[in-house]
């Protein structure tokens, strides 16, 4: 099988009859990949955005799941050969984003709360800070899909311009804004795998302030935006770091210590309320 792309779970082979194989590392379980197996089934029959899904298969002790070969360009790849339409292209993935927080969350079984799992893990608060933010989630709460990293890497452009998004492992339901929340800090200080010279990282980081900019801009007048974003920003970012990147763990940390009295009242005022 020839090797196409890897990413931090996963590397991805070309397959026989116009498919891919996602093969996971031997780090993850099978119970994890049949979730993400279960829960892509179950979106690929609700939405055209989502390349269908066949199988599962075990490789040389690893596991793995086969998927629909996408003709096209990863959306990262297809920006930076179409930078003059950047914002109508972001205006796109915007507004595909929108659709997938309107799926019918009633109609996919098989997820869990992935989301909250990592809050209640998190080593940036106490167990009283954790329930503050936990029952805050809870209050706005919306059931709405959220793809839980939804980012230009994981998006494809077909032939006829067409959005497919891949990679619904982390899919959880709750508020939109946790996923608009982590698109915008992904596309704006997430760290890349590949490894690039000084000038390559430079180029790279303006290309995503120009990026998230443009998302910003989709993003800023939608309802709820001001009364949500900066909170769930903040839960996001807890989040990631407990993903373990060590380039923005330091950043993290000192965001989250500078920010979390201020954030976490806010939370509590919010629960007052109700």
């Amino acid at each position: 099988m020839k090797k196409i792309g890897a990413g931090r779970t996963a590397e991805v082979y070309d397959y026989k009859d116009e498919k891919v194989l996602k093969l996971f590392y031997s780090a993850f379980s099978d119970k994890i990949i049949e979730d993400e197996y279960l829960i892509a089934k179950n979106i690929s029959t609700t939405t055209s955005l989502v390349p269908k899904v066949y199988d599962i298969v075990h490789i040389r002790n690893r596991t793995g799941i086969v998927y629909e070969k996408i003709k096209g360009k990863m959306l990262s790849d297809y920006l930076s050969r179409n930078i003059i339409n950047t914002r109508k292209i972001i205006r796109k993935f915007a507004q595909t984003q929108e659709r997938i927080s309107n799926i019918n969350a009633e109609n996919i079984s098989n997820h869990t709360d992935k989301f909250r799992q990592r809050i209640t893990s998190s080593r940036l608060l106490s167990d009283s800070e954790k329930e503050t933010v936990l029952k805050y989630l809870s209050i706005i709460n919306n059931n709405e899909i959220c793809h839980g990293d939804y980012h230009p890497e994981n998006v494809f452009v077909d032939p006829n311009h067409d959005f497919k998004v891949i990679d619904w492992a982390n899919m959880f339901v709750s508020n939109k804004y946790i996923d608009i929340a982590r698109t915008y800090y992904l596309i704006k200080s997430g760290k890349s795998l590949n490894s690039k010279t000084k000038l390559g990282s430079l180029i790279e980081w303006f290309g995503r302030q120009i990026i998230a900019k443009f998302y910003w801009e989709e993003v800023k007048a939608g309802k709820g935006r001001k009364e949500y974003f900066l909170p769930c920003l903040f839960i996001v970012i807890i989040a990631r770091y407990d993903e373990n990147i060590e380039q923005e763990n330091k950043w993290i940390y000192n965001y989250v210590k500078k920010n979390k009295e201020k954030m976490l009242k806010a939370m509590d005022v919010r629960e007052s309320v109700n």
